[in-house]
């Protein structure tokens, strides 16, 4: 356990390491939002150009996101060959994770790294859910080990609607709660300062000042209870998000919309051009009025530009576009949004790396759910759950298929005696309680055909008994009869 001193050492180290990626992380998330990318204006730009800069972002990175999280979804948690979720899903289904696993998901995916923070009540384990802005973990060998040496969050605390800086340190033992002191009131140069330093909606302590430190509290897990969600591995970059290897290429979309319109606001109507006139401003603007324009100077001429094209600037917003789909192996339809009248084959087919990478994260995320499920059986008392390494979560398909291919290939399987209960799942749009229903209603059929066909067969048709052979008839192993 650790005093006093030794937790302020630790907070102090990892609250420089924290500000130092939260400069990046801060970043990813400016362009994600769309808050972020407008091009670069020089100094003494017309107000006029400076709002067209602004309107020039054309944001597809939260589309990439969302192509992606939109099909993760866990649907049940149990082994290979059960046919119910083991008992462990209550725990899932008592933290309200069906809708807020889109809350690991979203930051895993947009920065390459989420958390998963479990603690516990009166009720049993609760599930906390945090951005790699709001909690910091530190490993031995981050590529390794499977939990943190130490964990450092920290959030806002509105209780009785006075917001605190409220943090917490994790070790292997305890937990150790921290207090960061008061948020400035509105309108003090101080919280204008946390405000504009933070970025981007989200508030954070730019100073560590921890006014109060509190009782340690174990924690009951036998490690730092705090799991961490990795959107891809790799050995030279262990942190891969799908954000920010999009952002120049998200820059340079950007650029090309605000030469659009600088366009269209500029040149999309025929320029009006007279030579060898000048007139007061009122006059200027009544010709710019008429249609028909009469000079008595014959030295006078009238001419018009021809409006400007926009076709090239589509034909590049679009090129680039369909590039950025292609680095991100995405379907050109999430991004582009012009795929119409294809059919189920075709759609499937431009999916295809989409969902290979899907499986990637899948095979990723899964784990990491799989030790949530472990660590807080282990935080309940549950040991066999804790113990258990051949459950496994489960998810939705969400690949595009043909209603009917799918049945048809239903239908093959149950005739070839593949149980047809094994597959309510593949069927799209169905949810994992009514494919559980569903399960249920099939079960219950056929228990009530075997008893029917049991009740409907005669007695005369049963198969008689075969007689027990008598003691005079027995042979013996010698060939004898007995007497």
């Amino acid at each position: 356990m650790l005093d006093d001193d030794g937790v302020r050492g630790i907070v102090d180290d990892m609250w420089r390491l924290h500000l130092s990626e939260r400069t990046y992380l801060d970043r990813i998330y400016g362009f994600t939002a769309g808050q972020l990318g407008a091009p670069h204006i020089p100094e003494g730009a017309e107000v006029e150009i400076k709002d067209l800069a602004r309107l020039s972002i054309k944001n597809v990175l939260g589309l990439v996101r969302d192509s992606f999280t939109q099909n993760l979804c866990v649907t049940g948690y149990k082994s290979a060959l059960a046919k119910e979720n083991a008992p462990a899903w209550d725990m899932w289904q008592r933290n309200r994770m069906d809708a807020r696993q889109a809350e690991v998901h979203r930051p895993a995916v947009t920065y390459g790294a989420a958390y998963v923070v479990v603690g516990q009540n009166e009720y049993g384990s609760v599930w906390k859910t945090r951005s790699p802005r709001q909690l910091l973990a530190v490993y031995e060998d981050p590529q390794v080990d499977v939990w943190p040496q130490y964990a450092f969050e920290q959030w806002v605390d509105s209780t009785d609607a006075h917001p605190r800086w409220k943090a917490i340190l994790y070790d292997d033992q305890y937990i150790y709660p921290l207090d960061l002191g008061e948020i400035p009131a509105l309108g003090t140069s101080q919280y204008e300062t946390a405000l504009a330093a933070s970025q981007y909606q989200t508030l954070m302590a730019r100073s560590l000042n921890i006014t109060d430190i509190g009782d340690p509290i174990r924690h009951g897990s036998s490690y730092c209870p705090v799991v961490r969600f990795i959107n891809a591995r790799d050995a030279d970059d262990l942190i891969v998000g799908e954000i920010e290897p999009l952002i120049r290429l998200q820059q340079t979309l950007n650029s090309v919309n605000f030469d659009r319109l600088i366009a269209s606001r500029f040149g999309a109507h025929p320029q009006k051009v007279i030579t060898g006139w000048s007139g007061t401003a009122a006059e200027v603007l009544q010709a710019s009025a008429r249609r028909v324009w009469a000079f008595e100077d014959s030295d006078v001429k009238v001419d018009s530009f021809q409006p400007a094209s926009l076709e090239q600037y589509n034909s590049v917003l679009e090129e680039i576009t369909h590039h950025i789909a292609m680095v991100a192996q995405v379907s050109p339809g999430s991004v582009a949004g012009r795929m119409v009248n294809l059919s189920a084959e075709a759609l499937a087919a431009s999916e295809a790396n989409q969902q290979r990478k899907l499986m990637a994260k899948r095979d990723s995320f899964g784990e990491s759910w799989e030790q949530v499920f472990r660590c807080a059986a282990e935080i309940e008392g549950d040991t066999a759950t804790a113990e258990d390494t051949s459950s496994e979560v489960q998810w939705r398909d969400t690949e595009a298929r043909a209603f009917g291919a799918i049945v048809d290939g239903v239908t093959k399987l149950q005739a070839a005696g593949v149980p047809i209960e094994e597959m309510i799942d593949l069927i799209p749009g169905v949810n994992q309680q009514k494919a559980q229903s569903i399960k249920d209603a099939i079960r219950r059929g056929q228990t009530n055909q075997l008893v029917a066909a049991l009740q409907a067969t005669p007695l005369a048709q049963m198969p008689a008994a075969a007689p027990k052979p008598s003691p005079a008839n027995m042979p013996m192993s010698n060939g004898a009869v007995t007497r």
